[in-house]
């Protein structure tokens, strides 16, 4: 009896290691199945993210009076919802924004088009007063370019044998084609206003139904609830941010024409309005903007030391803006990381060229609210968590 319960025992104790042996065979299994398919899943994101910048870079022509048109409709639907609880229906209220701002936008052309014009008249005659006032770096640089020409021509002497001598080309060029790149540029300007303006007028006409008819298409409650949470937080990260900007803009714009008023600039006013737009455009704006004041004090002052005084002024003032207001101001409402915005402005500054700078972190704002939404990823997620958080109103 006492042996049949001894081999009972045996035979129990003897299988626990076994059963936690098969267990942990079955963890290791399970543990390398799931490794083996986040791994999968971030190749399939990756390919589909390089598969999706091919095609907004082939279709760029399309989809940027697209994508401008949906930005603005999401930063001003809010307004359109306002006016549509007082009474005034959307197609009104569409109305009269896009009329708000045809005349905003042409009042300020208008104003600034004579300085403006002016102004770019006299560039062609200001070159060579420009090369003599900066006659000592222009010194230096024929120097180098000289020696390099000289090193150049022979090495070109040493390969090239008297049977084998170059055969002088020439082409001329047409004085004037219908294929001119300012012909070119002027239409796609002109497309690119005209599609935006019609698609965001007719966004804002169509109200909430064109949301509520994608709701309603999709096929469980979650997903509805998913897709609207997801578009009220970038509707709110980019209201917020694009306000935010305009109004620091707005007083950046004031300072800098201020600044120019009391240096003894030409056209105050012009160089405020630009500072104003041309910040608009991280990093690239404030460079143009330097570049331009200082060619105009260069050609307006006598004394070369002083464009490098204006030139310094604006640089200070869009400096303390970028790192110091701008930042205080948001606070952790709109938090981006400064690596992750020229990350994104050199992407979409190549896909895209100047619009696609101007566009960089309205779309990085974007991108980044919809995987915080969806949890795409949680590695990405994660990391652009650091860089953009929710948005929410200043502190």
């Amino acid at each position: 009896m006492m042996s049949h319960i001894h081999q009972f025992h045996t035979i129990l104790t003897g299988a626990r290691p076994e059963r936690r042996r098969e267990k942990s065979d079955e963890l290791v299994a399970v543990e390398q199945l799931s490794k083996n398919v986040r791994w999968a899943s971030f190749g399939i994101w990756l390919c589909a993210g390089f598969l999706t910048l091919y095609a907004l870079y082939i279709g760029r022509n399309l989809f940027m009076p697209i994508l401008v048109a949906g930005f603005a409709y999401l930063t001003l639907r809010p307004v359109v919802r306002a006016m549509g609880r007082i009474g005034i229906p959307s197609g009104v209220a569409a109305t009269a924004i896009m009329l708000a701002i045809a005349t905003v936008f042409g009042t300020i052309g208008y104003v600034l088009s004579g300085p403006a014009q002016d102004m770019l008249q006299q560039v062609p005659g200001s070159m060579p007063e420009v090369k003599e006032k900066l006659g000592f770096i222009f010194d230096h640089l024929e120097t180098v370019n000289q020696a390099t020409e000289d090193i150049s021509d022979t090495a070109d002497k040493e390969n090239i044998t008297s049977e084998e001598k170059p055969v002088p080309v020439e082409i001329k060029q047409p004085a004037w084609t219908t294929t001119s790149p300012l012909i070119a540029g002027t239409g796609n300007a002109v497309s690119f206003v005209s599609i935006a303006a019609a698609l965001l007028f007719f966004l804002m006409a169509a109200g909430d139904s064109l949301i509520v008819s994608v709701v309603s298409s999709l096929p469980s409650f979650s997903s509805k609830r998913r897709f609207i949470e997801v578009l009220e937080g970038v509707q709110d990260a980019l209201s917020s941010y694009l306000a935010w900007v305009t109004c620091i803009n707005a007083c950046l714009g004031v300072c800098i024409g201020t600044a120019m008023w009391l240096l003894g600039m030409p056209s105050p006013l012009l160089w405020g309005v630009a500072a104003m737009f041309l910040n608009f455009i991280p990093i690239v704006g404030a460079m143009v903007g330097i570049a331009m004041v200082f060619f105009v004090a260069l050609v307006s002052f006598e004394h070369a030391s002083f464009a490098f005084v204006v030139a310094g002024t604006y640089a200070t003032l869009t400096a303390l803006e970028g790192q110091f207001i701008t930042p205080t101001l948001l606070g952790k409402s709109m938090k981006l990381s400064s690596a992750l915005v020229f990350i994104s402005i050199v992407i979409w500054g190549w896909m895209w060229g100047m619009l696609g700078v101007f566009l960089a972190v309205p779309i990085l704002i974007a991108v980044v609210m919809v995987m915080e939404k969806l949890e795409a990823t949680s590695s990405m997620n994660a990391m652009l968590n650091g860089a953009v958080g929710k948005a929410a109103n200043p502190e």
